[in-house]
């Protein structure tokens, strides 16, 4: 089975071909980690190519789907041919995960559920995801497979700063180490999403200026802009004062 890979700015389409069956489970858990770690939880898997399915893979879509669901995203299943659409309906998948006749009708499935979770009050900034990545060849060594690249939990972020967690113990760091990588006046690259602001990332440099021990071992980074344009600056900077306002003039 081959998986053909598309990203946009909020979401991606997993497109399989071929027959998908227990060989195949182990590369699509990975591609879906991989989208997951960067950040990328709304996913829809497109079955129009896929002309055999059996248990196995049938478990590893659910298990897709409690992943993507796991970091607040979904999974939405587009236009299965006959024989797998009628094994998913007997099995009673369409009542767990959302089916589609159309690609088009997924893409809108996915833009609703980013609507409705928006509206729901989540928090614009909190939880939302950062991918952090180091300039220097020493700080990247230590990671090793992870290629450089870290994904935390936005906190805050405003015109001159943002702040984030990163749980390195997840990933066998120990909070001496975390604190080695997150060093005073250390350099970070952060892209991260403000959705009320724009649907495309900020791409952004900084220095480290704390790192504290957050819950669940891991830390909680504070870094200063030194890298920003004057809009994202002044886009960002509006962003935290509107918020502020509105924390005041709201209920509890």
């Amino acid at each position: 089975m081959k998986i053909d890979k598309s990203t946009f700015d909020d979401h991606a389409v997993l497109s399989l071909k071929g027959e998908f069956d227990t060989f195949h489970c182990p590369s699509l858990q990975e591609e879906i980690e991989a989208l997951v770690e960067r950040g990328i939880n709304h996913l829809i898997l497109d079955l129009r190519l896929v002309k055999f399915i059996n248990s196995t893979a049938l478990g590893a879509i659910i298990k897709a789907h409690k992943r993507c669901r796991a970091e607040g995203g979904e999974l939405v299943i587009a236009q299965p041919l006959s024989f797998v659409r009628d094994v998913i309906r007997k099995v009673g998948i369409d009542k767990l995960i959302t089916v589609c006749e159309t690609e088009q009708d997924a893409h809108k499935a996915i833009i609703k559920h980013l609507n409705q979770t928006e509206l729901a009050g989540n928090a614009p900034v909190d939880h939302e995801k950062v991918m952090v990545s180091f300039p220097d060849e020493t700080r990247n060594k230590m990671l090793g497979h992870k290629r450089g690249t870290l994904v935390g939990t936005m906190s805050n972020v405003d015109g001159g700063k943002a702040q984030f967690v990163w749980n390195g113990q997840k990933h066998g760091f120990s909070f001496d180490q975390a604190k080695t990588l997150f060093f005073k006046d250390g350099e970070v690259c952060l892209k991260f999403q403000v959705k009320m602001l724009k649907k495309s990332f900020f791409d952004l440099k900084g220095k480290v200026t704390q790192c504290d021990a957050a819950d669940e071992g891991g830390v909680r980074v504070t870094v200063q802009f030194t890298g920003i344009e004057a809009s994202d600056r002044d886009a960002l900077t509006q962003f935290a004062e509107d918020m502020a306002f509105l924390k005041r003039q709201l209920p509890k």
